[in-house]
């Protein structure tokens, strides 16, 4: 079920008005009319939602005086503020075409001048105008809207898009997400004292129940809304509480009950000028009367539909309007039948009467068919390139991935040959050296011992290069465990060097390939061998952060220092430096994966950072 609201995106605070001869908007043009156009410009701008809504032709005409003053004083700030709500009663006039544009311009006009703020709630509206023909885009805008929103600290502008961003969800059967941001957005207007903006929370969340067939509150939220309605006078949201109620109705099989309600709310639609939500509930009503099988009732609702509907839809919804007068025609023409079969006598002159009639109607039918069917063996062709344009992009994309995890495993491969196999050579040659030693306890055990822990370490290095073989690509959870593993392994042989571990600004998702996730993964484990080795340090800290295009891994000890001098850049500030094989190690894999190593002496210290390029 789609439930059709629309909140305000400007105006929170809203005033009660009463409908009589002098409306508000009439009051506010007379008054107006003396003042100079600054404050002219003021007052427009600030017109409250519940006003310009009720009243969508008169704000209309006020907009667009208001639009020609912000032009004349080049004021940006009311430019945007009322572009934006022309924008919004388009929608209410289902002029969607105009509104989109009036969003569009609106945001442009905001970032123009910088004022990211507003920039946010139009994004919002935006979204929310999109829901009905592009979803996945109306979500997408939406976040925008509260990431800009969050970020500006601004609970009055996001409140009511928290509200709209629920309806979105609830569309998207999402129906827990949307309570979330709903009861956000309730919680917000209690704050607020929001009395206006309450009622449409409380219909919002009545429809999410509704959705999730909890009627009991959705009846309980939405009498709730409307004696917060009827209490200020809001002729859209009382008009809105209508079609809720039917539509509620309408998952109770309450059918009848629902066509009372959608009349009702066509009634005051029509009334108001809420054209939009007019024409949905002749929607709803075609939609309800072919539940009962009332195919004559669901024939006229529709033709009621058809009159409001865009223009740009025309076509889909001529061909539902044929379907629905087939469905008449076929059930009326079955009585025909029947009462045809006692008095067939009396009909045959007037069949022969409509002859020349039907034979006209079977040739425009025929032209119409061959039409069709022209139409449709294009577009049938068309859709075949477009299939087979897109299964070549994909092989070509599947054949690009192959090459480049098979360029990793390769890259691997060498290393497994190049490390493993010189230490698996240096254990042989080292285990043949031993029959040349006598047999000494003394002398021979702590060559055992010296054989035993290099062939440990070699298995450690031997698995962390499977494990990196064995994926296609290396998660951050992935070497997030392993760098801990490594970490914790490493502590027992600390001998009171205190070794801590973050992880600051990390995503989940985050991704490196094979190749780069091991090679990370071996410049810190001999970053921090170094600094055990050499520094003397009390205290050693490995830092993993990711920033918007790279991975930076620093690793700071406050020992006594080591020098680097040629392959690594050094800063020192003294021209001081000196070469390592495991510095020469490190420099060697970050060539390999295109990353840069700095090495920089610290008061006290040493800071190894290596900074690797995401991958796109």
């Amino acid at each position: 079920m789609r439930f059709f609201l629309i909140l305000s995106f400007l105006s929170i605070t809203f005033s009660a008005f009463s409908q009589s001869k002098i409306t508000y908007l009439d009051s506010l043009a007379q008054s107006i009319k003396k003042l100079p156009v600054k404050k002219q410009l003021e007052l427009i701008t600030t017109i409250p939602y519940g006003n310009f809504v009720a009243e969508v032709e008169k704000a209309d005409s006020l907009f667009r005086k208001a639009e020609q003053i912000a032009l004349q004083l080049e004021d940006s700030t009311s430019l945007g503020d009322v572009v934006f709500k022309q924008g919004q009663l388009k929608a209410y006039q289902n002029r969607m075409d105009e509104s989109l544009a009036l969003s569009l311009r609106a945001i442009k006009i905001f970032e123009e001048s910088g004022n990211l703020e507003k920039a946010g709630i139009a994004y919002g509206g935006l979204g929310y105008n999109l829901k009905s023909n592009n979803l996945e885009k109306a979500k997408q805008y939406m976040q925008k809207s509260i990431k800009l929103l969050q970020q500006a600290n601004d609970s009055v502008g996001i409140n009511p898009v928290y509200d709209n961003y629920g309806v979105v969800l609830n569309r998207d059967g999402q129906n827990d997400s949307a309570l979330l941001y709903q009861q956000k957005s309730l919680r917000i207007k209690k704050a607020l004292k929001d009395s206006t903006g309450l009622g449409y929370s409380y219909a919002n969340i009545a429809n999410t129940y509704a959705e999730m067939e909890d009627f009991r509150k959705a009846k309980a939220y939405l009498d709730t809304s409307l004696v917060i309605r009827n209490g200020i006078a809001d002729n859209y949201g009382i008009t809105v509480n209508y079609v809720q109620k039917a539509e509620i109705l309408v998952l109770e099989k309450k059918y009848m009950e629902a066509l009372e309600n959608f009349k009702r709310c066509a009634s005051l639609a029509k009334q108001y000028k809420y054209l939009h939500l007019e024409q949905y509930c002749y929607e709803q009503m075609e939609n309800t009367y072919l539940k009962l099988s009332d195919f004559e009732n669901a024939y006229f609702w529709k033709e009621k539909f058809q009159s409001l509907k865009d223009s740009s839809n025309s076509l889909k919804v001529n061909s539902r309007i044929e379907e629905l007068q087939i469905q008449f025609e076929t059930e009326k023409k079955e009585k025909l039948l029947a009462e045809a079969q006692t008095d067939i006598l009396t009909k045959e002159v007037e069949i022969k009467s409509r002859t020349n009639w039907l034979i006209s109607a079977i040739g425009l039918s025929f032209i119409l068919a061959l039409f069709g069917f022209v139409v449709y063996k294009q577009q049938k062709q068309r859709n075949k390139q477009i299939i087979k344009e897109n299964q070549l992009k994909q092989a070509l994309i599947k054949i690009e991935n192959q090459n480049n995890l098979q360029e990793q495993r390769l890259a691997i491969s060498k290393d497994l040959h190049d490390n493993i196999g010189s230490q698996l050579t240096f254990i042989i040659s080292s285990l043949d050296s031993l029959k040349y030693f006598e047999f000494n306890k003394a002398l021979i055990y702590p060559k055992f011992e010296s054989i035993a822990a290099f062939t440990r370490s070699t298995i450690t290095d031997l698995r962390d290069t499977i494990w990196a073989m064995n994926k296609d690509e290396i998660t951050f959870e992935d070497l997030k465990l392993r760098i801990i593993n490594f970490i914790e392994a490493a502590k027992a042989s600390l001998l009171g060097i205190q070794l801590e571990v973050n992880f600051v600004n990390s995503k989940e998702d985050l991704a490196l390939n094979s190749v780069q996730g091991i090679d990370v993964y071996r410049i810190i484990q001999e970053a921090v061998h170094n600094a055990i080795k050499h520094a003397k340090p009390q205290k050693i800290v490995v830092n993993f952060m990711q920033n918007a295009n790279e991975v930076v891994v620093e690793i700071i000890d406050n020992g006594v220092g080591f020098y680097s001098n040629g392959f690594v850049t050094v800063d020192r500030g003294n021209g001081e430096g000196g070469t390592g094989n495991g510095l020469h190690f490190m420099q060697k894999r970050a060539e390999e994966i295109k990353g840069k190593l700095l090495i920089i002496k610290q008061n006290p210290g040493t800071k190894v950072q290596l900074n690797v390029p995401l991958r796109e």
